[in-house]
């Protein structure tokens, strides 16, 4: 791409439209940035998004994909010692390396002697913003090793789309947050309290059912959604670490929480949130929907088995508790031993995040899900 075309106004205009066009259609933001990636004449171009989980999400071209992928892989986020310098600086536009760090300390950087420089990397022009609810987000440029640092005539061509590709991002970032309400928001037209978790598990949005049980139940803070009850909290952090986890089989995935006065006792259940591996922008990792508890019946084996991922016999055990009977009663019934039985017992109070036998036949005695 020749100097002569990337001043022109037909083509900045161009490449300003296909920004904001980004700004909502999520995919077409790998060729923006290879455009950018040209403009900086640079080998790579990526945007970054860093949650408040930690997490590190991205889109880019063919090679940047392939870079970021690498060093999260094998060392995880907090090696990238760039992110930290990169985020105590003012947002100016794009700023290069030698604007946070200088040459000696370059040489004594494990990120860039130990991944960047063996790769042919180390040169890198940027530029950040924080959305509205405080994750980083960040266009990079990269250049190999070889071709030196960014010259001030380069970041200048860049900072002409550098407004626009940080009202982009702030763009892309809101729509993730009208989506999220939207979801909550649908919930409450069927009756449920629900409340939708960023990849902190901290609420993003929240209907007014949920917000009902502000302080009784849920406690209001800035961190990850937490119970009042702490037997239950205690539960319900488990079901939310497990959302960072690739591993499912053995997430908590529904808390109970017992009745109190003036409460039924309810149900909160944890639905990850698995979006397309490139919608980087998609701010919820779960909603939580909860299901209120109303007297009835002892719910059956089968329902018992799937809020709770009880297996068949430990969901037998749990009717048999709530339908009032012993240790004893169930393992004279089955032809099982007490210890056996008792085994089960353990492991059900584990997966409904219960630690007494009294807790679990007071929660399931008499009662039934509600809709």
């Amino acid at each position: 791409m020749s100097r002569n075309l990337l001043v022109r106004d037909d083509f900045v205009n161009a490449l300003v439209d296909r920004i904001y066009e980004a700004a909502v259609v999520t995919e077409a933001w790998p060729a923006v940035l290879q455009e950018i990636a040209e403009i900086g004449e640079g080998a790579l171009a990526s945007l970054l998004v860093l949650d408040h989980g930690g997490d590190l999400h991205w889109i880019g071209t063919p090679a940047a994909d392939a870079l970021v992928s690498e060093y999260v892989s094998l060392r995880g986020v907090a090696f990238n010692s760039r992110i930290p310098r990169r985020r105590r600086l003012p947002n100016p536009g794009f700023v290069g390396d030698l604007d946070y760090i200088t040459l000696p300390e370059i040489d004594e950087d494990p990120f860039y002697q130990e991944f960047l420089h063996p790769r042919g990397y180390g040169w890198v022009a940027a530029t950040h913003v924080l959305s509205p609810i405080g994750e980083s987000m960040c266009v990079s440029v990269e250049r190999r090793r070889t071709r030196g640092p960014f010259e001030r005539e380069v970041m200048d061509r860049l900072d002409l789309f550098g407004p626009h590709l940080a009202r982009a991002m702030l763009i892309s970032s809101r729509l993730g947050l009208m989506r999220a309400t939207d979801i909550a928001d649908g919930l409450s037209h069927v009756g449920l309290p629900a409340a939708v978790l960023g990849h902190g598990a901290q609420p993003i949005a929240m209907n007014a059912l949920f917000e009902a049980l502000i302080p009784a139940v849920v406690l209001d803070g800035p961190g990850r959604l937490t119970l009042a009850a702490p037997q239950a909290d205690k539960a319900l952090a488990g079901a939310l670490a497990s959302l960072r986890s690739l591993d499912v089989r053995n997430d908590i995935r529904s808390v109970p929480l017992a009745a109190a006065e003036g409460r039924s006792p309810m149900i909160f259940h944890v639905l990850p949130i698995r979006g397309r591996a490139h919608d980087i922008f998609s701010l919820a990792s779960a909603v939580v929907i909860v299901t209120p508890v109303v007297p009835a019946k002892v719910p059956s084996a089968e329902l018992l088995q799937r809020l709770f991922e009880l297996t068949p016999a430990e969901a037998r055990v749990a009717r048999a508790i709530g339908s009032g009977k012993t240790v004893n009663d169930i393992a004279a019934a089955v032809g099982l031993s007490r210890e056996t039985v008792r085994t089960q017992l353990k492991a059900i109070l584990h997966k409904t995040g219960l630690s007494r036998q009294a807790e679990l036949a007071s929660l399931l005695s008499g009662i039934a899900i509600g809709p």
